[in-house]
């Protein structure tokens, strides 16, 4: 009996120590979803979001990064928004803090070409603070077939982030916010601040189907330049409006 104990007890303690992995890491970030996927229209840019929220009770250190892009059709490009901001097309790696209980979409604009087909990038969301806690995203977009015509949906209105965002007022700073629309008609940007008081139009008329952009030097109607803080600026057409917000530093 002593020697069937002595032989098995090593097995038992290797077990054991199979079993137990050590503390559990806890989860500084909650995700939505771990894919997403939209579709549009040839030479469209769709947006493909997954929300972002701080759950760690504190600020973390995240770190987004475009693993893998060999889904990605020839002419295809992506662009990153994310950090209260969007990140010139191409690139591949940002990172940033997030404030704790902080939420926000982290949206990977596919930027495609006049040839149908479907896209899917793999992205890599790491915890700075805790290397070890990280999360594979799917990403993935879709458009239609040439030659057939495709009624413009609600969803297909676009308005992105502003870039530079934060915007830093200057004598010769712009930042520039780039919108879709899906069909052509009249089209209201305005820009407000968080008391909901009208500061600056920036577009008022009539527009063609397809994109445009637009800059604000940061100065409201009267042309004076507008305090530090957070605005919102809103998109509005015959049978949609669409608002983001922006931040503005000294």
């Amino acid at each position: 009996m002593k020697l069937f104990v002595k032989a098995f007890y090593p097995l038992l303690v290797f077990s054991l120590l199979l079993a137990y992995s050590g503390p559990a890491i806890a989860q500084s970030y909650h995700l939505a979803g771990t894919s997403a996927q939209s579709s549009g229209n040839p030479s469209d840019w769709i947006p493909v979001v997954i929300e972002v929220e701080n759950i760690a009770g504190k600020e973390i250190n995240l770190r987004v990064e475009i693993t893998d892009r060999s889904g990605l059709p020839a002419g295809w490009d992506t662009q990153i928004c994310f950090f209260q901001n969007c990140f010139p097309p191409g690139s591949t790696a940002h990172e940033g803090p997030m404030a704790a209980g902080f939420k926000e979409d982290l949206d990977i604009t596919f930027i495609t070409n006049e040839t149908p087909g479907t896209g899917t990038v793999k992205v890599l969301i790491t915890n700075l603070d805790t290397p070890s806690e990280k999360t594979e995203l799917t990403y993935t977009a879709t458009t239609g077939s040439t030659g057939v015509t495709i009624a413009p949906a609600a969803s297909s209105l676009f308005l992105s982030q502003n870039y530079p965002n934060p915007f830093s007022l200057g004598k010769s700073s712009m930042t520039t916010v780039t919108y879709r629309m899906a069909e052509a008609g009249n089209a209201t940007m305005k820009v407000y601040n968080l008391l909901g008081k009208e500061v600056r139009t920036l577009v008022n008329e009539m527009r063609p189907i397809g994109k445009s952009s637009v800059n604000w030097d940061g100065r409201d109607n009267a042309g004076r330049q507008v305090p530090a803080g957070i605005y919102v600026y809103k998109l509005t057409t015959n049978t949609q409006t669409i608002s983001r917000r922006m931040m503005i530093t000294r």
